[in-house]
């Protein structure tokens, strides 16, 4: 099987499990402070590993089981469920990504945004897209016009957040927070945000949705402009013509 029919049979089965589950989550357990994990997340995580499995001897990292490590150059990246504290209030709007790495670089990623009925795929050279339609980010080329989505963890690096939204509100005027990183990373690459600022992150909640947002098009880096990969903890996205604008909002006083 070829591995995007994988990820995709995967990313159903993990969006039929969230819908099945939606609003009747039966545990809760505190893995860290304003960290917690249900018994749907166990599940779904459950039923990629096992798809995953059977057609191929990968290692794994998921954000709930860490490092299966198979001594293979492919590795499967892994979140269940992301948005589980949205999930966990009935918040509608969470998801899966499921990204394959090869070598050290992500060739495919797939999200699945099961209440939305999204489905986004991208394989490296071969464009995104979404449902099977292409997507490509949007032409938005000024800050005033735009619509940022940000990092909504605003417990963590508080200050350094609440200092930079007050500078970002003087220049846009839209600005929202899901509590869903592949919500945001999707909505970028399809052209319905412009721009994408987080702090803190892990790879699982990103590894795809960075495919995703290059293959449409648009512009990753770290805070001073530097290259990034999907183990990096802070990142700026971007639909690439207002990238330049952001990074100054970061640095400047």
């Amino acid at each position: 099987m070829l591995y995007k029919n994988i990820a995709i049979k995967a990313a159903k089965e993990a969006g039929n499990i969230l819908i099945k589950n939606y609003n009747k989550i039966a545990k809760v357990t505190k893995k860290a402070r304003n960290n917690f994990v249900t018994n749907v997340d166990l599940a779904v995580e459950k039923a990629i590993f096992k798809i995953i499995k059977k057609h191929t001897n990968h290692s794994i990292l998921s954000e709930e089981s860490g490092k299966i490590d198979k001594n293979s150059d492919y590795k499967w990246i892994i979140d269940p469920l992301d948005g589980t504290h949205n999930y966990m209030h009935g918040f509608p709007i969470f998801g899966t990504s499921i990204a394959l790495e090869h070598k050290g670089e992500v060739i495919l990623g797939v999200i699945s945004l099961p209440l939305l009925n999204h489905m986004f795929i991208a394989e490296k050279g071969k464009g995104a897209y979404l449902n099977g339609k292409k997507i490509k980010v949007s032409n938005i080329k000024k800050l005033d016009k735009s619509l940022m989505v940000m990092d909504s963890a605003l417990h963590r690096n508080a200050k350094s957040k609440f200092t930079f939204i007050k500078k970002a509100s003087r220049k846009i005027f839209r600005v929202r927070l899901s509590g869903c990183a592949v919500f945001d990373l999707t909505t970028l690459a399809s052209g319905n945000a412009d721009e994408y600022v987080l702090f803190q992150i892990h790879p699982w909640d990103i590894a795809a949705g960075f495919l995703l947002i290059r293959e449409a098009g648009g512009a990753i880096t770290d805070f001073k402009g530097g290259a990034v990969d999907h183990y990096t903890k802070r990142f700026v996205a971007s639909n690439s013509k207002v990238h330049k604008q952001i990074l100054r909002l970061l640095t400047k006083n």
